[in-house]
């Protein structure tokens, strides 16, 4: 488990999706776009529980390792292909776009 720290906090987060989120904000900020993104964290009874963040350029968050705590690994593996998929895709974006800052529609895991 990893504790993500963000806006002066910090939630307990799955190492891969933890990973796959800080590279989709990596890629979001250097875009010089934001998105909204729904996330499994772990909740202080040890339960698993969806938050929102908001990440763009000026987002500030960082990981530092954490005791381990059982979470949903199958949950884990969806929202981590997706925020991959999301990650490729705005890097093909910056890449291949003639229209800079150019992103896709936010990710609602709830929506899936």
């Amino acid at each position: 488990m990893l504790r993500l720290h963000y806006t002066g906090d910090w939630v307990l987060i799955a190492d891969d999706v933890g990973e796959a989120l800080v590279a989709y904000a990596r890629a979001l900020a250097e875009a010089k776009t934001a998105a909204v993104i729904v996330v499994p964290v772990v909740a202080a009874d040890g339960q698993v529980q969806n938050a929102e963040f908001l990440l763009g350029p000026a987002s500030q968050l960082y990981l530092t390792q954490a005791e381990e705590v059982a979470h949903a690994e199958e949950a884990d593996r969806e929202v981590v292909r997706e925020l991959q998929r999301r990650t490729r895709n705005l890097q093909t974006t910056m890449t291949f776009s003639s229209e800079p800052g150019a992103a896709e529609a936010p990710f609602d895991h709830d929506a899936s």
